[in-house]
This record gives C-alpha cells, structure tokens and sequence, in this order.
C-alpha cells in the first residue's frame, strides 16, 4: 500500500504504485496517476488529471495545476508553481519559488533556477508588441 498521511484529501479515480508517499495536508485532485517511488510533502496541492512520473519528488507548498505532466526523475523544490496544462520532461529540476506559467513545455535535463519564471524559447519570439 502507498504511505498516506490521513489528513491528506485525494480526490476520486486516483491511480498511484504502492511505493507511492503523500504526507500531512496534501490536496489531490481527480483522475491522477502516479508512478513509482513518487514523493508529495505536505501542504502540496495537485490538480486534477496530473501525471507524475517515476522517482519525482514534489516537495512543501508546491502547486500543481490540472492537466499537467511531470516526467522522471524531477525535483519540484518547496513553494513552484505550476500552470495548468504544463509539461515537465524528465530529470528536470526546479529551484525554490520557480513558476512555469500555463501550456508551457519543460524540456528534459533543464534546471529552473530559485525565484525565476521559465519561459520556453519559442513564446520569447512571439511578442508582438
């Protein structure tokens, strides 16, 4: 069986391996899958239809918003921010306070420094101003 906390809330149709550990006062959402070796420290909150892959540490305060994609092996560090309908690739990392604003696309291996918002190359030319 995963490790739950009991005052974490998971929301209905949420898959998750046994190797999964969730701890005091997460928030889940509907229709989630997770995958093994998954961390969610306290105070996290998850969107509904988020996927989060193999060996990925969500750590405190972190926000997840609906419909977003984590890949393997990523570290969300205390207090990110994700947007809705968010890809993360895999071996990612995200530093303390980072914001990925919504639709976005995290390629694999990219580090999201401390109190920074990650923007992906391709929005930068789109400005039209």
């Amino acid at each position: 069986m995963a490790e739950i906390d009991p005052s974490a809330k998971i929301g209905n149709n949420v898959t998750m391996d046994d190797s999964v550990e969730i701890e005091r006062d997460t928030h889940i959402g509907d229709n989630c899958v997770f995958g093994k070796k998954v961390v969610i420290e306290k105070k996290a909150v998850i969107g509904n239809g988020v996927k989060i892959g193999d060996d990925t540490v969500i750590e405190k305060k972190v926000h997840i918003g609906s419909d977003s994609t984590i890949g393997t092996k990523v570290v969300i560090t205390k207090k990110s921010s994700i947007g809705k309908g968010v890809t993360i690739g895999n071996n990612v990392v995200l530093e303390k306070n980072a914001i990925v604003k919504d639709n976005e696309v995290v390629p694999d291996g990219t580090l999201v420094k401390e109190d920074t918002i990650f923007r992906s190359d391709s929005k930068k030319n789109d400005h039209h101003s």
